[in-house]
């Protein structure tokens, strides 16, 4: 019975948070992710939005897996990755728009040279389209600056 249940009970992530050596993959594993960031969750908010864990959360999005990976870094946190962007969380925007290596490791996924799967095609398209609509200004500068060269 929901009456019974403690109103200050923490989350799983709450509980990934707590310990002292997680990764973002113990996160990324976590049910409750995207609520806790849609909740707009402080800790884990500060947490991923670090450079290194934005970084990691493209490289989910834009890269191929290995050929012998298992289904979570196949499937499930591309996924996961692809929804925390679309959470449209300003401060993870922030860091991935004013970043010129992130925002170069994103359009790496247009180089023609590259494998490309439709899955990847989907999240990559759906951080674009979250940058069009919250970061306008940095991305069309970024854009203007890297492609009117070419």
């Amino acid at each position: 019975m929901f009456w019974l249940t403690p109103l200050s009970a923490s989350s799983a992530v709450e509980s990934v948070l707590d310990k002292e050596n997680f990764s973002l993959e113990d996160l990324l594993d976590e049910e409750e992710i995207i609520q806790e960031c849609k909740a707009l969750n402080s800790r884990l908010i500060n947490y991923l939005r670090d450079r290194a864990q934005v970084e990691q959360l493209l490289r989910y999005v834009v890269e191929e897996p290995p050929e012998d990976t298992d289904s979570k870094r196949a499937f499930k946190f591309p996924f996961i990755a692809c929804e925390i962007f679309m959470c449209e969380i300003d401060v993870i925007l922030k860091t991935l728009a004013e970043e010129q290596e992130l925002m170069d490791l994103l359009f790496s996924f247009l180089d023609p040279n590259r494998r490309h799967s439709a899955l990847l095609a989907g999240y990559f398209s759906k951080v674009v389209i979250c940058l069009m609509l919250r970061k306008t200004v940095p991305l069309m500068s970024y854009v203007q600056d890297r492609f009117t060269n070419i």
